[in-house]
């Protein structure tokens, strides 16, 4: 994939050690549906309307390597969006079987709510295995579909899931999962948070909120 203005690729992040115990996690965990923000404000809830897909908690182990690899760009990542931003403190790994997918939305709430979405700068996605028409592909449809990107035809561009790959773009950008065909796709989900110590929100256990991402 060329470069696309606004949308930050990192093609081998994952190294192949971890994407087999990634992966075998996030397929066989029992994981919970995944829930959205329906209104601003609202509490977190189910909506398999908006979003069908699993939400599945990482080991520590994993999580943590996650984290630190993240981390590792975050210098890298405040340069090429232009904003100073905060450790990524939790991701989450996500479970797309047949017939899932995310509507079109935006990661970052419009004002500030009880669960920090208002903070959300930097939306990642890393994909943990590939996607069809990649000749190696573990499932069928399920791409990452950017709205709004101004380089493209019609502003509209999709990413392919390649194993390995990191995505990251403004939290603020309308994308969606477009739904899956056949297998389940697997990916990690995380945000950096714009710098502000003041407006830090957290839940009972300390990190920020990983779950509700706002249509």
């Amino acid at each position: 994939m060329a470069p696309i203005p606004g949308v930050y690729v990192r093609r081998r992040f994952l190294p192949s050690g971890l994407l087999i115990p990634l992966r075998e996690h996030t397929e066989t965990a029992v994981g919970n549906p995944a829930a959205v923000q329906r209104t601003p404000g609202a509490a977190l809830a189910v909506d398999d309307e908006v979003r069908r897909a699993w939400e599945v908690e990482l080991p520590d182990d994993l999580h943590d390597r996650l984290t630190g690899g993240i981390e590792r760009l975050r210098a890298e990542l405040a340069t090429f969006f232009s904003v100073a931003l905060d450790p990524c403190e939790t991701v989450a790994a996500v479970r797309y079987p047949p017939g899932s997918f995310y509507r079109t939305h935006r990661d970052r709430a419009e004002r500030r709510d009880a669960y920090g979405l208002h903070r959300r700068a930097v939306s990642i996605v890393v994909f943990v295995n590939t996607g069809s028409p990649h000749p190696a592909a573990d499932f069928g449809g399920g791409s990452l579909r950017l709205h709004e990107v101004a380089a493209v035809p019609r502003g509209i561009l999709d990413i392919t899931p390649v194993a390995g790959m990191l995505v990251a773009f403004r939290s603020s950008q309308m994308h969606e999962v477009t739904p899956v065909e056949w297998g389940t796709r697997v990916t990690i989900v995380g945000w950096l948070l714009k710098a502000d110590e003041a407006d830090r929100v957290t839940d009972a256990g300390g990190r920020p909120p990983i779950a509700g991402k706002r249509r």
